[in-house]
């Protein structure tokens, strides 16, 4: 079968929370870098390989555009395929409809969405299509695992309360892909619904979700541990971060100062 054009969601306008450390200056996983790459390029990259893109949005935290450009590295220049920043909310699912929004106003032809987590850098080809490929049978699909360890539920003593049966239980990853008028459709009909994930918006609105075969290697960042040498990375990050700000505010300040028509010399001070 050939492969129906689709848009992708990357979702990257978390607090990332659970990963900072030390209390020290705050750096978002996705900017950091994994052999090389940055995580975002990383978990972007893939979907471009992809016969059938059509469009890709990224959500970032409002403000933090430049960054997000700058973690892209060149995946803006190698494409004609459009890619937009898009600035996130306070919860994922704001953000990821931030990004639906976005995606309605483009002329370009998709049939299908696929949103991932800009936080998932191992991502590949082959577990985005037949994803894909899942979603084109029933409307949704998820990559999923299934469950291996054993499964107890605990009670509010904090003691195992009931074994639980996990032959019928999965672990579910991203991309999630659905139709297009369907996603958008459960996105519009339940603005408030708190939800883990955008299949159980999919679900919610009475649209069949499927499985395709997860990949263990597509974990996700989560904590600060999961990527090598972190804290160095984002030291580096931080420090260069301020530099440039500080550098930015100087320039913008002389252009000021210029654009008043007086004199001034190298230290700013007035003639």
């Amino acid at each position: 079968m050939s492969i129906p054009p689709f848009a992708a969601i990357i979702t990257a306008a978390g607090a990332s929370s659970r990963f900072s450390a030390n209390g020290k200056e705050h750096v978002k996983k996705e900017y950091l870098s994994i052999d090389g790459h940055t995580v975002l390029y990383k978990a972007t990259k893939p979907f471009f390989n992809v016969p059938g893109l059509s469009a890709m949005i990224i959500t970032c935290p409002e403000g933090s555009e430049d960054e997000t450009i700058v973690a892209l590295e060149d995946l803006a220049d190698i494409s004609a395929i459009p890619l937009l920043i898009v600035p996130g909310g306070m919860t994922r699912k704001e953000s990821v409809s931030n990004a639906l929004d976005r995606l309605r106003t483009l002329a370009v032809p998709f049939d299908y969405i696929a949103i991932h987590d800009g936080a998932r850098p191992y991502v590949d080809e082959a577990l985005i299509i037949r994803t894909l490929a899942a979603a084109t049978v029933t409307g949704g699909a998820v990559p999923a695992l299934r469950v291996t360890d054993a499964v107890k539920k605990l009670g509010k003593d904090g003691l195992i309360a009931e074994n639980v049966d996990r032959s019928t239980l999965i672990t579910v990853q991203t991309p999630q892909i659905f139709r297009r008028d369907e996603i958008l459709d459960a996105y519009d009909r339940f603005p408030g619904l708190e939800a883990d994930d955008d299949a159980a918006v999919f679900i919610n609105a009475g649209y069949s979700c499927t499985v395709s075969r997860g990949d263990s290697k597509n974990r996700k960042i989560t904590y600060i541990t999961d990527i090598p040498d972190a804290e160095k990375q984002a030291e580096e990050y931080a420090k260069a971060r301020a530099e440039g700000r500080k550098s930015a505010e100087a320039s913008k300040r002389m252009r000021e100062l210029l654009q008043q028509g007086d004199s001034w010399d190298e230290s700013g001070n007035r003639k």
